[in-house]
């Protein structure tokens, strides 16, 4: 009787150690609120990480009222970089290709959106919205493909391994490592890598990707201050002319 006791104690104290763990180690419980809003601000003001901000039709480095403008979540111009974009949203084929045909390169590739929500658990709308703009609608030099010396054309629809100082260079060096020989390889592609190295690293929203309020100044998507908000307000747009339905909104970010 005693032994059998002994043996379910001994399993009990494993489960609770086992369930304490996955509490303790989950991005929610690690990331949650480590920092006030103004320490934070302080930190992506003095952080190495550059920060952009688009003045006289040119990008010129931000200084800490330009970061304010666009990190205070109380200034938030849509509440559409605070929605979990780990979330599929209802969307027909029929509305995601009404909305590609005016985007250049991107235009009737709807299946391969849709794809790569339900392979990545990706909103779909937020895809194509990163897309266009950092593809300028689906028509930059980038977009449209870069032919190697190896005569095959590459594509890179999301900026990943783009730097300002040459995102074509760069970015289609990223893309040649990749595998992205056509724009579906580019759509897929980008998805993977969003899901796997932002939403499941906790960064689940545009803010996050942007800001990443829980360890301010590292591992942000984009350099300009105003990216959560573009893609944001073009989500929005899209959202409200075919009626769809948002996942919840989080705000609570800071001390």
């Amino acid at each position: 009787m005693r032994e059998r006791f002994s043996l379910i104690l001994g399993l009990t104290i494993i489960i609770i150690f086992i369930v304490l763990l996955f509490i303790f180690e989950s991005p929610f419980f690690k990331n949650h609120q480590t920092h006030t809003y103004e320490e934070a601000l302080e930190i992506q003001t003095q952080s190495d990480a550059p920060a952009v901000t688009q003045k006289d039709n040119k990008f010129v480095y931000a200084d800490k009222k330009d970061i304010d403008k666009f990190m205070d979540i109380d200034k938030s111009q849509t509440d559409f970089q605070f929605i979990d974009i780990s979330k599929k949203v209802d969307v027909s084929e029929k509305q995601v290709k009404e909305i590609l045909k005016d985007k250049g390169i991107l235009k009737g590739k709807e299946k391969a959106f849709i794809d790569a929500q339900e392979k990545y658990d990706v909103n779909v709308i937020y895809l194509m919205s990163h897309a266009f703009i950092e593809t300028g609608n689906g028509n930059s030099e980038l977009a449209s493909g870069v032919k190697m010396s190896n005569g095959k054309t590459f594509y890179n629809f999301y900026g990943i391994g783009a730097f300002d100082q040459d995102a074509v260079e760069t970015g289609s060096s990223y893309a040649r490592k990749k595998g992205w020989t056509s724009p579906e390889k580019a759509i897929n592609g980008g998805a993977e890598f969003i899901k796997k190295d932002y939403l499941n690293n906790g960064q689940d929203t545009l803010y996050k990707m942007r800001w990443n309020p829980y360890n301010p100044g590292q591992h942000l998507y984009a350099t300009d201050v105003n990216w959560a908000t573009s893609i944001g307000k073009i989500m929005e747009g899209y959202y409200d002319d075919h009626n769809l339905k948002k996942s919840k909104v989080h705000k609570d970010y800071y001390k």
